[in-house]
């Protein structure tokens, strides 16, 4: 028999139990009382904003089968939601990788437009200095007609020549008096006939001049146009990567909800995500640039040896020293250029040329350009490098006060000794091409939309050693130490 009043005690008893129990504790004990699908329904339903403001105390009874799609369905409407707002944010990082590409090619257009600039003056003022030397030859020559002249209106003489010559209007019209130079002869031919050409040199090298000067004038305006295109390009990029960062954080905040953690870690678990990303696209970038590189020369295969000392008398030199004995990699081997048919086909037999392992023509191959700097310096030219750490990047600057890419490699070499040319694709062409696998500190890194066109080269660095690389990144950015990207960079390395 109940004692009267033990049920509102025991119940009274359980109820001060719960109180007592830590927040988490009652929570754990509600869900266990719920399961996972209803779970998921309160999860979803919080989310939404749909929670109850009061206490809310979970039902004993079990989950209906309806509770239970109910769980299943507002699950995968989470995990599906989570998933786009990933996938978005993957999106906007490769928007904001786009936008600096955009900007550093504009960069780099800009400074060719400017060097491109800069030549076409010097071009102009050494075509304007030739036209006034020009100028001056002919008034030379000129004031010796006038001389002769005199002297022979002294002297009795006819200087009926002589003054229709001197009073002819431009080398045409003393053309159209040629008449007249019939009645010249001796001295005074001669001074004529130099008269003639100085005002030929003159007129020649004053349409030169102006031709110069017109394309100075061009270019210095197709440079004018190109920082305004460089200027617009990183104002884009600015806004989109404004917008970007906007949408991140709400994503952010929204993962976090969905994820019930905190802002914080969900911006640490995307930065991470990235980060992994880079790494994974930059390893696979590496691997490709340095499977790209040519392979060792193979070495002498036994056919080629035999076609040479065999082929000695029918190939001679061809087949014996350039088919055979230079390792059968000109004539057996490699199938052989120059001893292919007498060391190779005679005497190698049934070698094959391998196909080539440079690029296209349209880009500079393994070995071409040259190099004259030294590894001391080399050495020198990234220390000097490092001293310049934190002045930012200047549309077109060479420094002090401000640096692009191309004008800090630029001056950096200089320092050391080696003069190198002015813009990066320029800088290309110029440098000895070298393989990744024998890079030293100094030597020069060069990225490109394609890797078969120098003139597509948007972006040069210096090798700093131990994974690194000193640059000038973009607008905005100070000259910085920081990891070798591998994505986008040329099939070869360069040495100043």
């Amino acid at each position: 028999m109940a004692l009267p009043g033990s049920g509102r005690a025991h119940r009274m008893t359980h109820r001060s139990a719960a109180a007592r129990m830590p927040d988490g504790s009652r929570r754990r004990s509600v869900l266990r009382h719920l399961g996972r699908p209803a779970v998921a329904v309160l999860t979803v339903a919080v989310l939404a904003g749909g929670a109850a403001a009061g206490p809310a105390y979970a039902s004993p009874s079990k989950p209906t089968d309806k509770d239970v799609r109910d769980a299943q369905r507002a699950v995968t409407r989470a995990a599906s939601s989570v998933a786009e707002m990933e996938i978005r944010l993957a999106q906007l990082s490769a928007q904001a990788d786009a936008a600096e590409l955009a900007v550093q090619q504009a960069g780099e257009a800009y400074t060719q437009a400017l060097a491109d600039a800069d030549a076409a003056q010097l071009a102009a003022q050494q075509a304007a200095q030739r036209s006034t030397e020009a100028d001056a030859n002919a008034e030379s020559a000129r004031r010796t007609l006038v001389a002769m002249a005199r002297e022979m209106a002294r002297s009795g003489g006819s200087t009926e020549g002589l003054q229709a010559v001197l009073s002819a209007d431009g080398f045409q019209d003393v053309a159209r008096r040629s008449s007249a130079l019939e009645h010249v002869t001796g001295k005074a031919d001669e001074a004529v006939q130099g008269y003639r050409a100085a005002q030929l040199v003159a007129a020649t090298f004053s349409a030169r001049a102006k031709a110069a000067s017109d394309t100075a004038a061009a270019a210095r305006q197709a440079a004018e146009d190109a920082l305004a295109t460089a200027k617009q390009t990183q104002q884009a990029s600015d806004d989109a990567l404004a917008a970007g960062a906007a949408e991140r954080d709400q994503l952010i905040t929204q993962l976090a909800a969905a994820r019930q953690t905190s802002a914080e870690v969900e911006a640490a678990r995307q930065a991470q995500i990235e980060a992994d990303n880079r790494a994974r696209a930059d390893a696979a970038a590496r691997a490709a640039a340095l499977a790209a590189q040519p392979k060792p020369a193979a070495p002498p295969a036994s056919t080629g040896s035999t076609g040479g000392s065999s082929n000695a008398s029918t190939g001679g030199s061809a087949g014996g020293s350039t088919g055979g004995s230079a390792g059968g990699s000109t004539g057996g081997s490699a199938g052989g250029s120059t001893g292919g048919s007498s060391g190779g086909s005679t005497g190698g037999g049934t070698t094959t040329t391998p196909p080539p392992t440079t690029p296209p023509a349209t880009a500079p191959g393994l070995g071409t350009g040259s190099s004259r700097g030294s590894a001391g310096q080399g050495q020198a030219a990234v220390d000097w490098a490092r001293t310049r750490l934190g002045i930012m990047y200047g549309w077109g600057a060479t420094g002090p006060d401000a640096y692009d890419c191309s004008g800090l490699t630029m001056r950096a070499w200089q320092a050391a000794g080696v003069n190198l040319n002015r813009t990066s694709r320029d800088q290309y062409k110029q440098v000895l091409k070298i393989s990744y696998s024998d890079l030293r500190v100094g030597d020069l890194l060069f990225w490109s939309t394609d890797p078969n066109n120098a003139d597509a080269i948007y972006h040069v660095a210096m090798w700093a050693g131990n994974g690194q690389i000193v640059e000038a990144p973009s607008e905005g950015k100070p000259v910085r130490v920081t990891a070798m990207r591998w994505g986008g960079v040329m099939p070869y390395a360069g040495r100043p």
